[in-house]
């Protein structure tokens, strides 16, 4: 229990700095920008993914669209993750997902841009 309780503010704090740093904005949240592209299509899709608890089709489909998207890909991604963490650890289990991976994925996507936590 207090492993996931820390777990959970590392992922909350790794994804308001990433918000914070990058996109100089307070809140993770994606904001749909309404335009149809690639991004809001992408969002869209993991908050599918999200409904149907398919978690880790979800991560694959967010590193899929990593390998050719720009930084609103992990705007994007930082969206996920941090809705992600809130779910509870019975939720995740559920997913076949553990709160670690979160973290990690999170960490990867950043990665992958140029973001070290």
């Amino acid at each position: 229990m207090v492993t996931e309780d820390w777990m959970m503010r590392q992922v909350e704090a790794m994804t308001r700095s990433i918000a914070m740093l990058v996109f100089h904005k307070e809140d993770t949240a994606y904001v749909p920008t309404g335009d149809e592209g690639a991004a809001d299509a992408l969002h869209g899709a993991l908050l599918e993914r999200l409904a149907a608890g398919d978690l880790g089709g979800g991560e694959d489909l967010l590193f899929e669209a990593a390998e050719v998207g720009g930084l609103e890909c992990l705007e994007a991604g930082v969206d996920f993750y941090a809705r992600l963490n809130q779910l509870s650890d019975v939720q995740l289990e559920a997913a076949g997902f553990e709160r670690e991976e979160i973290q990690e994925g999170l960490r990867d996507l950043s990665e992958r841009f140029g973001v070290i936590l």
